[in-house]
């Protein structure tokens, strides 16, 4: 908020340029709700690039400014909780992420009770229950993705416990968990990237519903009027000049003919008691109280890992190999075959390995018949 000093200022001008006086806590506000607007679309916007380094920082600006607010409107609350969604499903294949205290909650685990608090922002039951579907689906099977099956039971195990998931789709996932079966016709017809798109399906209806470019449409504008009028930067040195204020007057009003200048539009209309603030609605959208209680960014922001993380140096004595590790390597392997080293690597987690180090170890897998 601002100072006493700051807001005579801001009133000062304000009534200059309006000839009313009008409240600066809520002028302050609706510039603020365009701002949030302005960031809410953007996060959409990087969400469909899956550009994960421009999502992340747009996601602390967001929250910083929508979580310093004790009393959201209604559709201010709804875009919060979207974005705690599309945070979930954008960390969904990062088993080591965790939005819960408990965790052994993965992200879209986190993300199906999310999506149950976004029922009333869509119309289409349809699409909910597609989603919803998908969420189910994708719970299980990232987790057998990064070759991580005990994951993978618990998982579904919390889905029986915690959400309405269908018998038939529980049996279906069962069998998946117990063959493990990673390229299973479920998981590859139900795909994360089959997620992604159904995500952006229900964005779009949603902007079509809230637009939030408000402050887009108006810097849309300005760099219109820039680039038809390069010349508009002259023109405004030269209106300074000329302010009342100056200390060199005009001598006559021949300068300003010659400038071809136009008396200034008022910023706010005299008319307006109230400034205008954007969608406003009669209609209230009333989210379960889990909504309101949502953490739009991972714990990690809030917990810097231990120092001792931070000091531990690379090279270190030979580390034996253990049984997760193999199974990372015997899962990559059959994903994406032997010699995709690189691949492999980047997909599991085997702590500070090296690709050369995944090849002598399956070399050693197959010398004692264990693959």
């Amino acid at each position: 908020m601002m100072d006493a000093g700051a807001a005579q200022e801001v009133q000062a001008v304000i009534s200059n340029t309006t000839g009313a006086k009008v409240n600066i806590s809520e002028v302050e506000s609706v510039a603020k709700s365009w701002i949030v607007d302005f960031n809410f679309l953007s996060l959409c916007h990087y969400y469909r690039e899956q550009n994960t380094e421009k999502f992340s920082k747009t996601l602390k600006v967001f929250e910083a400014m929508i979580d310093d607010e004790y009393q959201l409107q209604d559709n201010q609350q709804m875009k919060r909780t979207i974005c705690c969604l599309l945070s979930r499903i954008m960390d969904g294949k990062n088993l080591d992420v965790h939005y819960d205290p408990n965790n052994k909650v993965t992200p879209l685990m986190s993300a199906v009770l999310v999506w149950d608090c976004l029922k009333d922002a869509t119309n289409d039951a349809a699409l909910f229950d597609n989603i919803k579907y998908l969420l189910f689906i994708q719970c299980v099977g990232v987790c057998l993705e990064k070759g991580n099956p005990q994951l993978a039971a618990h998982t579904l195990q919390w889905l029986e416990k915690n959400t309405d998931v269908p018998e038939k789709l529980q049996r279906n996932l069962s069998t998946v968990v117990s063959k493990k079966d990673v390229y299973n016709q479920l998981l590859t017809r139900f795909s994360f990237n089959h997620l992604l798109k159904s995500v952006n399906s229900f964005l779009d209806a949603f902007l079509e519903k809230h637009p939030s470019d408000f402050l887009l449409k108006a810097a849309s504008k300005v760099v219109q009027v820039r680039q038809e009028r390069p010349e508009q930067a002259d023109v405004d040195q030269n209106i300074e000049e000329l302010r009342p204020d100056s200390p060199v007057k005009p001598e006559s009003n021949a300068v300003s003919s010659e400038l071809n200048l136009r008396p200034k539009k008022k910023l706010f209309s005299s008319r307006a008691a109230r400034p205008w603030k954007p969608e406003n609605t009669n209609r209230l959208l009333c989210l379960p109280p889990r909504a309101a209680k949502l953490k739009v960014s991972r714990r990690s922001f809030e917990e810097p890992p231990p120092l001792e993380q931070n000091t531990v140096s690379k090279y270190r004595s030979k580390r034996k190999w253990n049984t997760t590790e193999d199974r990372y390597l015997k899962a990559g392997v059959r994903k994406y075959g032997e010699g995709k080293w690189s691949k492999i690597l980047k997909q599991f987690d085997f702590e500070d390995r090296t690709s050369v180090m995944l090849k002598d170890r399956w070399r050693t897998l197959k010398k004692q018949e264990k693959v």
